[in-house]
């Protein structure tokens, strides 16, 4: 088990390395001001953090589908019939006694690998979350520069706490998910008479879906904690607001959100979404992919 979570880590730190991009020419801040207003950089949660937690999830589910199919076609050969019908049991018996034995041994194993798995997500994205401000301040202010990586207390701490524990909540709930499904499809597969016949298109559906749920589980964590701890980051240092940018790219993106972009907003508070009657931040609903771009603010004086 522990050779295990050392491989899901390895994966989910590995290739680090990414070139710098090339230098450019700074400007003066009266060319990037605009009635008073000096804008940053856009904050963009890091695709390769993404990647790698999507990865680590990949390895885990890949293997419960695996072996969750070998099991089941096993169960419903013929020449295999002695191995789990023996004493007259029942093929329905048979079927929930292999099914909770699936449930168990993955929950367990992915239970057991949650909390290490979480808690470097949460490492990579404090510091993604580092880099993006501070370079976020340096395009502000050219020559100004705040340091942020001592801000580890208090709120910043709350939220990577928080961080962790939703994360450790939808990393043992893929099994749970997948695995009570496949133990009903089960059950109604035998009482059809179908067996494999069924199961089989029923497989490749939900593997199909197990999948696209880990990958969202990776990008939406992603801008969640980027969202969050950079906001807080910013926070600290005297950075009160930010514009809102709608990322296009969704196939349906939310018509609010395309109303909200270019709106200035304060970042402890967000902006209006009429679609959910609440205030919301970029990046805080599921599946939103909208950044913000923090800014400095000045009166005539």
């Amino acid at each position: 088990m522990q050779n295990i979570a050392l491989w899901l880590i390895s994966i989910m730190v590995n290739s680090r390395g990414v070139p710098e991009p090339p230098a450019r020419r700074k400007q003066p801040w009266s060319n990037r001001s605009q009635k008073g207003i000096i804008k940053g950089k856009p904050l963009n949660p890091c695709a390769a953090i993404e990647q790698r937690y999507y990865n680590a999830l990949h390895v885990l589910i890949a293997r419960m589908l695996a072996d969750t199919e070998l099991e089941l076609r096993k169960l419903f050969k013929t020449e295999h019939a002695e191995e789990y019908f023996a004493q007259d049991a029942s093929i329905s018996s048979q079927a929930r006694i292999l099914t909770n034995a699936l449930i168990k041994k993955y929950t367990d194993l992915f239970a057991s690998l949650s909390r290490p798995m979480a808690e470097e997500f949460a490492r990579e994205s404090n510091k993604s979350s580092d880099i993006a401000v501070k370079s976020s301040i340096r395009h502000l202010s050219d020559e100004l520069t705040l340091s942020t990586k001592t801000i580890t207390s208090g709120p910043l701490n709350d939220i990577l706490t928080a961080t962790v524990a939703e994360n450790v909540g939808l990393i043992k709930s893929i099994p749970a998910q997948y695995l009570g499904g496949v133990q009903g499809a089960v059950m109604r597969s035998i009482t059809t008479g179908n067996g494999m016949q069924d199961l089989v298109p029923y497989l490749q559906k939900h593997k199909g879906i197990t999948l696209r749920r880990a990958r969202f589980i990776a990008q939406d964590q992603t801008k969640k904690a980027m969202t969050a701890l950079s906001f807080e980051r910013m926070k600290r240092v005297g950075i009160t607001s930010a514009i809102w940018r709608h990322t296009s790219g969704s196939r349906h993106p939310r018509k609010t959100h395309i109303d909200m972009d270019g709106k200035q907003f304060n970042i402890s508070e967000g902006l209006y979404d009429s679609a959910v009657k609440k205030n919301v931040k970029p990046g805080e609903l599921p599946g939103c992919a909208c950044r913000a771009q923090p800014i400095l603010q000045f009166n005539e004086d």
